[in-house]
């Protein structure tokens, strides 16, 4: 049977390893399934940084300054 996993060794200064730790703890989780989530996570903020970035673009391609000149633009 193919094994569906991959087998990383990772090393963290200590400082970073003990937040880890605490957290593993806390969560009462595995180390893999913590750092699972955690590139999860850091996809999803990516995704929304993607989404302000281009809020922002269009902000100033439209010269958007308030929720009313969005609804002009829809409405127009």
């Amino acid at each position: 049977m193919l094994r569906q996993t991959k087998v990383v060794s990772i090393s963290l200064p200590e400082n970073i390893y003990i937040k880890l730790e605490k957290i593993r703890k806390k969560e009462d989780k595995s180390r893999s399934e913590l750092i699972k989530q955690l590139i999860q996570n850091y996809e999803k903020e990516e995704l929304w940084q993607q989404v302000y970035r281009r809020g922002a673009q269009t902000k100033k391609q439209f010269n958007i300054t308030s929720e009313d000149d969005i609804l002009k633009i829809i409405n127009d």
